[in-house]
């Protein structure tokens, strides 16, 4: 079920309806826990047994983990968890892309054996709950928490339907204490009702038109000249950003809705000026998750130089290899992993502030020039079409012709007019601190002229076809 969909829309009134009748905690969490498993199994029911699986896995094993003394135990009980979560996630994400590549490495030896890869559907979200049951029992093991109050609370963290199939991943420290605060009540508030409303406008009116255009370009670059292939790989930077950070924006409001309160998960990642400044902006769940429990479990930086390099490249090459099992995805990964261990060797996060404001703005064009690089990789899951894009992009001509650009000139100025668009009010509201800012400081009321536009706008820029959110294939 799509956020920005009438069939969403009808789910959610009638789940504030029955939530508005409910008396005491217990019965909102079941009322909470039911249309989340309603909200998964609109997409395909009979995946809702995998979350059950992880759920009754990891909620015994962080019991046992908590009670038990003895370490060789314990470790025993973490491996269990730690092979159950992984092993579903690497049959159902991974089984047939090292079996392709198995294949494909004997054929190079000459061997032609019978093989037959398996007709395998992903499950929607199942890197995201994935990765919230594994840092719980992770956490336990680590005495860093203690275990749910009932196996109806680790239920809801694990499936509570705003952030269950893309995020944010949600930590058990953070959303567990929340299930026992009885003053969290519904509440549709301005900032909620904002949340909402901007995640819709990234989105429906930014990224699906934008998608079109990157889509046409992108089927074919050999035939396009570069500042169209510039224009497309931007083009795309800021529909992967809306579509993501649009979703996120949609969970977070809904969830405020509802009385509970999620992390921020993206902090206006392109005005970075460093990879690590840019990670600690971009998907902030998970490059933290990343961060708490694989470079750290690696050993960190406190290994030496080396052994740092090698630790920040094989979280990048994972981190990678999670958004899919593509090898597009492990060059993405390889990518930035090179970049963070560049920046390391040279130092510099340390000594650029002490740089002057030039400086910082080189830095500033340097990082957002890899990054529309690194987008390239991730786009583009064809190694032909991918050297043929990064070939226009890189080695840039001359030529500036417009015409057959697959949509037509008129489908081109419109996507100019988009980009530009977001891009003012981006630097707007990097500046300004935008809607919200301008919210605090005039009458709340004018909350109602911007949902009045919004509307309008929704109406009049829908896109001409449905796409849905980007990061449902992770």
């Amino acid at each position: 079920m799509l956020f920005h969909t009438f069939e969403f829309l009808i789910f959610f009134i009638v789940l504030i309806v029955i939530l508005s009748f409910s008396a005491g905690m217990t019965w909102k969490k079941w009322v909470l826990l039911v249309a989340s498993c309603i909200f998964y199994m609109w997409w395909n029911p009979a995946f809702i047994l995998l979350i059950f699986f992880s759920i009754g896995v990891d909620y015994y094993l962080g019991e046992a983990l908590f009670k038990e003394e003895n370490q060789a135990k314990r470790k025993l009980y973490l491996v269990l968890s730690m092979c159950s979560n992984l092993g579903l996630l690497a049959f159902f994400k991974y089984f047939n892309f090292f079996s392709d590549n198995c294949l494909w490495i004997l054929q190079l030896f000459g061997y032609e054996p019978s093989w037959t890869s398996l007709n395998i559907i992903l499950p929607v979200g199942i890197s995201f709950y994935t990765f919230q049951t594994m840092s719980y029992t992770i956490d336990i093991y680590r005495k860093k928490l203690k275990p749910a109050e009932s196996l109806l609370d680790f239920s809801l963290f694990v499936s509570f339907f705003p952030q269950l199939v893309a995020g944010p991943i949600i930590r058990a420290r953070d959303f567990l204490p929340q299930l026992k605060d009885k003053s969290r009540k519904i509440a549709f508030s301005t900032e909620s009702l904002l949340l909402v409303t901007k995640g819709l406008v990234k989105k429906i009116i930014i990224a699906d038109n934008l998608g079109i255009f990157v889509d046409a370009i992108y089927a074919t670059p050999d035939i396009y000249p570069s500042f169209i292939i510039w224009i497309a790989t931007i083009c795309f930077s800021i529909q992967i950003y809306c579509d993501f950070s649009g979703y996120t924006d949609i969970a977070i409001g809904l969830a405020k809705m509802l009385g509970y309160d999620f992390p921020l998960n993206f902090n206006k990642p392109y005005f970075a000026i460093t990879p690590s400044d840019f990670w600690r902006r971009w998907h902030i769940s998970l490059s933290s998750w990343l961060k708490d429990y694989l470079y750290i479990s690696l050993g960190g930086n406190r290994g030496g130089t080396l052994l740092t390099y090698r630790n920040l490249m094989l979280t990048m090459l994972l981190g990678g290899l999670w958004h899919g099992a593509s090898w597009n995805f492990v060059a993405w990964g390889f990518l930035h992993g090179l970049i963070l261990v560049i920046y390391r060797w040279f130092d510099i996060d340390k000594k650029i502030a002490s740089w002057n404001n030039g400086y910082k703005f080189v830095s500033f064009l340097i990082m957002q020039y890899w990054v529309l690089i690194t987008w390239i990789t991730f786009r583009q899951t064809d190694a032909s079409l991918m050297l043929a894009t990064l070939n226009k992009f890189l080695f840039v001509d001359l030529s500036l012709k417009i015409q057959n650009i697959g949509l037509g000139n008129l489908s081109f100025f419109s996507t100019l007019l988009i980009l530009g668009g977001f891009l003012a009010v981006h630097t707007f509201s990097y500046f300004t601190g935008g809607i919200e800012y301008f919210l605090e400081r005039q009458a709340k009321w004018k909350l109602a002229i911007i949902l009045f536009l919004t509307g309008s706008m929704l109406f009049f820029f829908w896109p001409t076809q449905e796409s849905p959110f980007i990061y449902f294939q992770f």
